[in-house]
């Protein structure tokens, strides 16, 4: 299973230009999927300043670089952009979809959290400085305590998934919406400026 969930920082994410459904608030987003890469932050900042059309993210990934998907976090924190969850938003792809002003699932959603863990010679080890980061970040986010306790306290090679349960306990603030049946509609891939 650890197989799964590491996944390789050396590539970097897809980013696409896509158009929802009429059900969530805007109709152009910036679609993220494949694995968060070291550098994805700077191509993120550049396609948002390129296309002011933009007014949220949708997003499938397994997760990637931490310091990248927090920064990447931060921006849609700051720009108050929408999320949408398309497929399955693992690690550090679940905060930035709980950074979206309004987070749009579907029905058979898939948000799924673990610790803060690095890679030493043949050993897994929680990261304290990285959920240290995640924890302050999400409390920044206005998120209850016990969303980072799930958090930290899931193994890095487990997975625990955040439920409407969760969502209703905790008002993590979810809208349900159809807008990514059969996936969202490709407007152009998205390239960044130089």
């Amino acid at each position: 299973m650890a197989g799964l969930l590491v996944p390789d920082l050396s590539r970097a994410a897809d980013f696409v230009l896509v158009r929802l459904a009429p059900d969530t608030a805007h109709e152009t987003y910036l679609s993220i999927s494949g694995d968060i890469g070291v550098g994805d932050w700077s191509t993120f900042n550049r396609l948002l300043r390129s296309n002011p059309q933009v007014g949220g993210v949708a997003l499938s990934s397994m997760g990637g670089s931490l310091d990248d998907g927090v920064a990447i976090a931060k921006q849609i924190f700051d720009a108050r952009l929408d999320t949408v969850l398309v497929d399955v938003c693992h690690s550090v792809c679940s905060i930035m979809f709980l950074a979206g002003n309004r987070k749009y699932v579907s029905a058979d959603f898939r948000l799924t959290v673990h610790t803060a863990h690095k890679q030493i010679a043949d050993w897994t080890v929680k990261d304290h400085v990285a959920n240290g980061t995640v924890t302050w970040f999400l409390g920044h986010m206005g998120y209850p305590l016990p969303l980072a306790k799930l958090w930290v306290a899931t193994g890095p090679d487990d997975a625990a998934l955040v439920t409407w349960a969760h969502n209703d306990k905790w008002k993590l603030g979810f809208r349900a919406t159809d807008a990514v049946r059969g996936g969202p509609q490709v407007i152009e891939v998205a390239t960044p400026p130089l």
